[in-house]
């Protein structure tokens, strides 16, 4: 059974251009049961709503301003929510807003245990996003959705836009990084990692992630790009492991192994040693965010503090 969705959509705070949008991201987790909009629709500033949401039968909930200061839309959203969660027949929210004044909202959804999907801007607070299940970027589906027909008609524009959202999301650098850490636990525990569960786990640690962010149209492109993985299918199953990881781990543990047996030696000499003979080394690519951790988990070897005042650890070989 498909799950239901409630999406509210605070169409003061987000332009009507991302509804076609909006609407074909939805169709991957569900059907739309609750369809409305809030805002002052009089204003001339939301003309476009009222034309763009007939096509989906959008409800627009009229809510005029009682004061300049004051966006009363946002409260007549906060009361349908609570209306809708407490009648309990969706499953899922979707909360179409940049405004961080709705975290609480989306805290309290969550906390009924609902699943809350946000879509805004790239630039909205980190706070809103890490509230979400799960956050979309509007400019991301947008592009998406007709990547060439942006690219053509606005030229620089549109790479500079594409600039502008590089700075709002996480470096991809610092995704693979978890990623790796993750398969890498999975191999330790004799487990293999599945493509949908290694992307559900990096979507929990970063609740914006999404491959289309980085210019990918699927994850199995973005982790066959990443040369740090090797993908393979196996029926209707994908699976993701290290590239090589076995092969090099073993060989870097067996240098550590045979240099460590020869006497203690400090950390920092072990870590000298190892770049001279694997020049390509990085303990990141082994899943550990730290040397001294990688050489404690190897079996024999125990990583020692030095009583000399200057903070040293040693390794020693204790078999």
């Amino acid at each position: 059974m498909e799950k239901r969705i409630a999406l509210l959509i605070d169409a003061e705070n987000t332009s009507a251009k991302y509804l076609d949008s909006i609407f074909k991201e939805l169709q991957n987790y569900g059907t739309i049961t609750y369809k409305r909009m809030y805002g002052d629709f009089t204003a001339a500033t939301l003309s476009e709503w009222n034309h763009k949401a007939l096509s989906y039968a959008v409800v627009p909930i009229q809510q005029p301003r009682y004061s300049a200061a004051k966006n009363a839309a946002d409260i007549m959203l906060v009361i349908d929510a609570m209306d809708i969660m407490y009648a309990k027949n969706v499953d899922i929210f979707c909360i179409v807003s940049s405004d961080s004044d709705f975290t609480r909202l989306v805290t309290r959804l969550c906390d009924e245990g609902m699943e809350v999907i946000g879509m805004g801007k790239s630039d909205a607070s980190k706070t809103l996003k890490a509230a979400c299940t799960i956050y979309k970027n509007l400019e991301i589906l947008y592009d998406d959705s007709d990547i060439m027909d942006v690219t053509v008609q606005k030229g620089t524009e549109h790479i500079q836009k594409a600039t502008d959202i590089e700075k709002n999301i996480l470096p991809l650098k610092e995704i693979k990084r978890s990623m790796i850490e993750i398969v890498r636990e999975n191999e330790n525990q004799g487990n293999r990692t599945n493509l949908g569960g290694l992307k559900s786990s990096i979507q929990r640690l970063y609740k914006d992630f999404d491959e289309r962010n980085y210019g990918y149209s699927s994850m199995t492109k973005l982790v066959k790009e990443l040369k740090d993985f090797v993908v393979t299918q196996e029926r209707t199953s994908v699976y993701v492991s290290l590239s090589g990881s076995e092969s090099n781990q073993k060989a870097v543990e067996h240098f550590i192994i045979e240099t460590v047996k020869k006497g203690p030696i400090d950390l920092g000499r072990l870590g000298q040693y190892i770049h001279a003979q694997f020049p390509d080394f990085d303990v990141k690519q082994y899943g550990y965010s730290q040397f001294g951790t990688f050489v404690q988990s190897i079996d024999g070897i125990a990583v020692e503090s030095v009583k000399d005042g200057k903070n040293r650890k040693c390794a020693e070989f204790i078999n």
